[in-house]
């Protein structure tokens, strides 16, 4: 077991899994202050580029503009309350980020907002391990169930989401005119 502790919440996770014929680990580790800055550049240039690719937003945004819409979700940084952001790390190397928000909507759940696994480090099975990874440690929380979105271009992701249980629970749909 691992526990988390972050502001006046504590929580503990399972971090063994068994994957394939020996055993594997993921953990979360949370993200310095000072690490911050780097992630919430990338959130903000990623997050115009699937809106963009979605056509959910315009093309000539500015990344100011993108940073206000952004920032909606996470006024007060790394210190939003009930938000967690981590790095995902294997074998004492980061190979990834994960961003969730521990909620009350009607019942107590998660909301994943970005997971993301550094390019050299995807198709290793980072991702599925980082939900599972996920999954426990929101349910040691008190989570009833994990909420996300996914962009529908985005099949890597949409694939995995279902492989792991989920389901659509509403579909956005468009048509250029």
């Amino acid at each position: 077991m691992l526990q988390y502790t972050k502001q006046n919440e504590s929580y503990e996770a399972n971090i063994n899994i068994a994957y394939g014929s020996k055993l594997s680990m993921v953990h979360f580790e949370y993200m310095k202050k000072d690490e911050f800055p780097r992630y919430w550049k990338y959130s903000v240039e990623s997050w115009i580029t699937d809106m963009q690719k979605a056509g959910l937003l315009k093309e000539e945004i500015t990344y100011e503009e993108a940073e206000e819409q952004v920032k909606k979700f996470l006024p007060e940084g790394t210190e939003t309350p009930g938000h967690h952001i981590m790095h995902i790390i294997h074998a004492e190397e980061r190979v990834g980020d994960i961003w969730f928000e521990i909620r009350e909507r009607g019942v107590k759940e998660a909301y994943l907002w970005d997971i993301v696994i550094n390019k050299e480090h995807r198709g290793k099975g980072y991702g599925r391990k980082s939900m599972t990874e996920l999954e426990g440690f929101v349910k040691n929380a008190g989570a009833k169930r994990i909420s996300l979105n996914v962009f529908g271009f985005n099949s890597i992701a949409r694939n995995l989401y279902i492989t792991s249980g989920y389901h659509d629970a509403a579909i956005t749909m468009m048509k250029y005119l």
